[in-house]
């Protein structure tokens, strides 16, 4: 009994030994290090300020569907050539290439470009019986988006940290799409529940403030307040178009994305139409993004047609 103390006694000791042997071994080895991704130049400091802002990267949030949606308004679902009608539309984005470019950059100010490229599919749930809403086929269109905006910075440090001395001082709307001439959008008006409308023609050149500077603000909005937007389009097509409003979608909250159709207003016959949606903001607080998007109408209704496609983006904060 006593040898097998002695025994139960050395062994525990030496497991003892060996642990704080190892211990002391691997915090003192030289090929043990903390990686550091803190940036160590402007340039990346900066990148990483862009597509770490909620401002900016909850467009992402909301032009990522995630699949097909239901359409909180009426879908019109006109009958084509090719006899489909469409019960859920949606995109699914498979990839994202982020290029952020300086354009600009003294002692005090940058200015940069952040481009992105979505590779993904739109989905359309459509049934051949117009009578019912029942999905019987899913039809998936393969497509290749181009977005882009640009970024101000102000210096506002001169520490050995780069990402410690710069911030947003304002950044400009979301302009996009498959780049076809055959549809685009033209301007947006944005009627704030205060009264305040905004106007924008050229969103790359629309700057809002992230609270430094004197330029607008990024519009603020109450929980469960309305707002409502108008976006005149202009279309080489003759029929009424598909234009989307996506929106909701935050960091913590994407469940709440939703999707309206907008509802056609006027139409002069010569391309020019306006339509028109209004959205709720949700009960959640914090930064969020209004997709708008525009096709024309056998991008859905004709499995044979490609996706064409102009998208803008406009941030809001709820509060």
């Amino acid at each position: 009994m006593k040898n097998s103390k002695k025994f139960l006694l050395k062994f525990s000791s030496a497991i003892f030994i060996l642990f704080f042997a190892s211990f002391i071994g691997c915090k003192n080895s030289p090929t043990d290090s903390v990686v550091n991704t803190e940036p160590t130049t402007d340039k990346a400091a900066l990148e990483k300020i862009t597509l770490e802002d909620s401002a900016l990267s909850s467009f992402e949030l909301n032009y990522n569907e995630e699949g097909m949606m239901d359409m909180m308004s009426p879908m019109g679902m006109g009958k084509t050539t090719s006899e489909i009608f469409p019960v859920k539309v949606g995109r699914k984005i498979t990839s994202v290439t982020r290029t952020f470019t300086i354009t600009q950059l003294s002692d005090t100010t940058a200015e940069g470009n952040l481009v992105l490229v979505f590779t993904g599919n739109l989905l359309i749930g459509v049934t051949k019986d117009p009578s019912i809403k029942s999905i019987d086929t899913v039809i998936s269109k393969p497509f290749v988006t181009t977005v882009e905006r640009n970024v101000k910075f102000v210096k506002v440090a001169n520490t050995n940290h780069p990402l410690q001395n710069w911030r947003i001082s304002a950044s400009s709307l979301t302009k996009g799409g498959t780049n076809s001439a055959n549809i685009f959008i033209k301007s947006i008006t944005v009627k704030l529940p205060s009264g305040d409308e905004i106007l924008i023609t050229d969103p790359l050149n629309y700057y809002l403030s992230h609270g430094l500077g004197r330029m607008k603000q990024i519009p603020i909005v109450s929980q469960n307040q309305d707002v409502t937007v108008e976006v005149e389009i202009h279309s080489a097509y003759a029929s009424e178009d598909f234009v989307s409003l996506t929106y909701g979608a935050g960091f913590h909250n994407k469940m709440n994305r939703a999707k309206r159709k907008f509802v056609l207003l006027s139409d002069d016959g010569l391309g020019n139409k306006v339509y028109s949606q209004t959205y709720r903001a949700n009960s959640f607080m914090g930064y969020f993004h209004a997709v708008i998007d525009a096709m024309p109408t056998q991008v859905i209704k004709d499995d044979t047609a490609p996706v064409e496609s102009s998208a803008w983006g406009f941030p809001y904060i709820v509060k």
